[in-house]
């Protein structure tokens, strides 16, 4: 049995620690904050072991980091440099710099390394593009993304590098390739700087034709918005993580009919698609552990964190090149 040390007891680290003691996996607790460190240690009855210790004890096959972003690669390193293998919550790094430097250690090594790439665990993701590779909506004309929300404004990474990773990975499955356009364009309000609604558009060139996609990213918005919307020749797909689950995909058959008085776009009635309502959380840690056992490499590798931390150095620097994202 794998036996897993989750490294960082903050939010986000609570939701995952609670996932490994679910599926039996969680071996030990690390946080700098030895209270908050001994608390999770006494709620789901493991140790709580300084970093050191949990590297060094051979009874840990796997860490889970949940650190402060700007620590991920070096605690990274040091996990694959003690033998373990590693799960690391998105950013992958601080820049694609370290990310490549990061990847050449992983492939140097034996160990399972894995990002944390959430929604492409998400049973809604996963049946969308499932649909869209049996080209049941035709050819990809278009996606938008959208992830707004208002409050956890950082100071440290703009809104993009905070909120849209998720989204970058998401769409760069559904392209099977990276971008050949890049734009972008942001605004700071809060920190000089520090963007705080991000508009990026990728632009890919398909065997099916060129493929566009628009991502939008925000935490001053006054409301929740979490859509990826996903437009083909012969239908649509709206995936909706604000919405239950019973309405968290919505397929809509939709096609434009060429006539003598000009384009006329008609569409089905909307319907919602079944889904498993499993938490992502706890399919992308089986998933882990399940690749840790098989020693097969993660659907989310080390690879897939490169691609996307790829698209996310083009954003920031076509946001660096306008002057209007940085000032407030």
């Amino acid at each position: 049995m794998t036996r897993v040390a989750v490294v960082g007891c903050g939010a986000w680290g609570r939701n995952l620690i609670r996932t490994c003691a679910e599926l039996g996996v969680l071996g030990a607790v690390v946080d700098t904050d030895a209270a908050a460190a001994r608390s999770q240690a006494d709620t789901w009855r493991v140790p709580a072991l300084p970093v050191t210790q949990a590297l060094e004890d051979p009874r840990l096959d796997a860490m889970i980091i949940a650190a402060p972003a700007p620590a991920h690669a070096a605690l990274c390193r040091l996990a694959l440099d003690h033998g373990k293998d590693v799960f690391v919550e998105k950013p992958l790094a601080s820049d694609l710099a370290e990310a490549e430097a990061l990847a050449a250690d992983v492939a140097r090594s034996d160990r399972v390394f894995m990002i944390g790439h959430l929604l492409r665990y998400h049973p809604a993701f996963e049946a969308l593009a499932a649909i869209v590779a049996r080209g049941e909506i035709g050819a990809l004309r278009y996606v938008t993304a959208s992830r707004l929300s208002l409050g956890r404004i950082r100071t440290h990474e703009n809104a993009f590098l905070s909120l849209a990773p998720h989204d970058v990975s998401m769409i760069l499955a559904l392209a099977e390739g990276e971008p050949a356009r890049v734009g972008a364009t942001g605004r700071a309000f809060v920190t000089p700087g520090v963007a705080d609604e991000v508009h990026a558009d990728l632009g890919f060139q398909l065997a099916s034709g060129d493929f566009h996609a628009h991502i939008a990213a925000s935490w001053l918005s006054p409301f929740k918005e979490q859509k990826l919307v996903v437009v083909g020749e012969t239908g649509a797909l709206v995936f909706d993580d604000v919405r239950p689950w019973p309405e968290k995909l919505m397929r809509r058959d939709q096609v434009v009919t060429l006539t003598d008085a000009g384009p006329v776009a008609s569409g089905a009635e909307p319907r919602f698609v079944d889904l498993a309502a499993e938490p992502p959380l706890t399919r992308e840690i089986r998933h882990f552990i399940q690749s840790c056992q098989t020693r097969q490499t993660p659907l989310t590798s080390i690879d897939e964190g490169v691609r996307v931390q790829r698209v996310l150095q083009r954003v920031q620097l076509q946001l660096n090149r306008d002057p209007k994202s940085t000032q407030s």
